[in-house]
């Protein structure tokens, strides 16, 4: 079996049967620690992940859609209150800190830039000051700039596609899960007067983005939605004929009794469509695979794992599976896997904003 390692996962080809039954027996267990890279946090050494990313995390506003599965509903045991319902209250105060954040991470040599949380896309002003920034020399060199959307701003203020575009975004990741917009909505609940809720809206919009930002598809598999090889199969013709080439299906991370027993967990739980089963009708064998399909690696991440797939030689398309006591368990670590800067200030090792805080730049 094959091995190396890129800037942020194990990648794997598995020479036979043995390997790649091994490998997804494994999952997020094959990945091995990346080398570290020191940094000093508001004067406190740490030692980070080599190739981890960096999220602002965005919450302008409170998110324009309402996700089943939205992560931010998650509750842990210990929380308080859930991320969603924080907002930034102060925007200068809050782009004074982030400056200082950025000038701590100056000094790391392998770093990406994950833009992701709530809705970055929704309030037009934050974004276009957080890109504005990002263009400036005294920031870090992120290696890689991800905007993780539901593409609903860039409808409603197109002039944050080329912003976009300027500062060099690698790709954006949208949010979509399924290619009928309406059993899309049983599964977004977007706010009704986001227009990009149709597709009549979605498609032409996509169509325009492309060209200026690569597009990559995400698409949460669920019960309610995509849950079947049938199903991938019908997204990813819809998604070819809108000119992308690259597509993510997830499924719904693995949870533990960390997280309260509330209505997005239970909702999570119900909707779940197992990937293992779907990965086996796809590829039984490492010889025997469906019409179409074309096998090409498997990833291991610190807490994810996923095999990628190119269909009708047109589109990339990567299968993952998660593990958030897979997260738990690696954020428990000295090393730090993650950083998130929180609009309490917080710059942490962890999605909560009260946990694994390495700094505050308010104080």
């Amino acid at each position: 079996m094959n091995t190396l390692t890129n800037q942020r996962n194990r990648i794997f080809r598995p020479a036979n049967a043995n390997d790649l039954a091994k490998l997804r027996r494994g999952k997020w267990s094959n990945y091995d620690e990346k080398p570290q890279e020191g940094v000093h946090l508001r004067r406190k050494p740490y030692k980070l992940r080599r190739g981890l990313t960096f999220t602002p995390f965005a919450n302008p506003t409170p998110c324009n859609a309402h996700c089943g599965f939205c992560s931010e509903e998650l509750q842990r045991k210990h929380q308080q209150n859930l991320t969603s319902k924080n907002i930034i209250k102060d925007h200068d105060q809050y782009f004074q800190a982030l400056a200082a954040v950025f000038d701590d991470l100056r000094a790391v040599e392998n770093i990406g830039l994950s833009l992701s949380g709530l809705e970055a896309t929704s309030d037009p002003g934050w974004l276009l000051k957080l890109l504005g920034m990002l263009q400036q020399d005294n920031v870090p060199q992120f290696n890689e700039k991800v905007l993780y959307t539901n593409a609903t701003g860039l409808h409603n203020h197109p002039a944050l596609i080329d912003a976009l575009q300027a500062t060099q975004f690698d790709r954006l990741e949208v949010s979509r899960c399924h290619y009928n917009d309406e059993i899309n909505q049983r599964v977004m609940y977007f706010n009704r007067n986001e227009p990009v809720h149709k597709n009549e809206v979605y498609e032409p919009l996509i169509q325009r983005l492309n060209p200026k930002v690569t597009v990559k598809n995400s698409c949460i598999l669920t019960q309610t939605g995509v849950n079947s090889v049938a199903e991938i199969e019908c997204y990813l013709e819809w998604i070819i004929g809108l000119g992308v080439t690259e597509v993510v299906f997830r499924e719904l991370s693995i949870l533990d009794d960390t997280y309260v027993n509330n209505r997005t967990r239970q909702w999570t739980e119900q909707n779940r469509v197992a990937l293992d089963s779907l990965l086996t009708e796809i590829m039984p064998q490492l010889d025997q695979l469906r019409q179409h399909w074309a096998y090409q690696y498997t990833q291991a991440g610190y807490y994810y794992y996923n095999e990628c797939f190119i269909y009708r030689d047109k589109v990339k398309v990567i299968l993952e599976t998660s593990s958030y006591n897979a997260l738990m368990n690696r954020n428990a670590q000295a090393m730090v896997q993650k950083l998130v800067f929180h609009s309490n200030g917080n710059l942490c090792g962890d999605w909560d904003p009260d946990s694994k805080v390495l700094a505050n730049y308010f104080e």
